[in-house]
């Protein structure tokens, strides 16, 4: 089941109609739901420590998740997921706050390996890949350009059908796969860690 979660940073418009003929279930992720009414989006729920939103303004439920441990996204993922949500699509995520935007890439690193998450950003989307995803095919275009980085370390990697392939090799955090070139439609690829596939628009 998928939602789509919208974070407080900057989002261009015209994006979101060229990629998505519906966004919802659409939950705000604290403050994101400001952005996403200011669009003419309907929210149909607010989740994090709603520090940055005035839900009686707004006129949307929220749902107060406390724990300062985590970042509001990977809580909002959280509490989705124990709902049966298993796939998200996450908008907001440009812009802002430095240690917000940093914040983002942890999520990634630690909410559990079973979930399928997709950041949206302005010229690109990321893609997670992770040891449950078994043998992902990605679209992204004949010749067009991806990057692959670990957010765990790897041990396993491979990737097929691009410029620059992996078999059965490591991968930790570093720049080793910026800017690599599909040579087919689909990539595919495999991991037993957690990495990321960014795909230029």
């Amino acid at each position: 089941m998928r939602a789509f979660l919208w974070c407080n940073g900057e989002l261009h418009y015209e994006n979101l109609t060229s990629k998505f003929e519906d966004i919802s279930p659409l939950f705000g992720v604290d403050g994101g739901a400001n952005k996403a009414k200011s669009f003419g989006y309907n929210v149909k729920e607010i989740l994090g420590d709603l520090d940055s939103v005035n839900i009686e303004e707004l006129n949307i439920d929220g749902t107060l998740l406390k724990d300062q441990n985590y970042s509001d996204l990977t809580k909002t993922i959280n509490e989705l997921s124990k709902r049966g949500f298993n796939e998200f699509e996450v908008l907001g995520v440009d812009g802002g706050d430095t240690g917000h935007i940093l914040g983002i890439w942890a999520s990634l690193a630690e909410l559990s390996t079973d979930l399928i998450i997709r950041l949206h950003h302005q010229k690109s989307t990321t893609h997670r890949i992770t040891s449950h995803s078994g043998s992902s095919k990605i679209n992204i275009g004949e010749s067009k350009l991806f990057s692959v980085f670990a957010l765990t370390e790897c041990d396993n990697v491979t990737i097929k059908d691009a410029e620059w392939e992996m078999i059965n090799q490591e991968l930790k955090f570093s720049t080793r796969g910026l800017h690599n070139r599909a040579l087919e439609e689909d990539i595919t690829i495999t991991t037993d860690g957690i990495l990321v596939v960014i795909v230029q628009n």
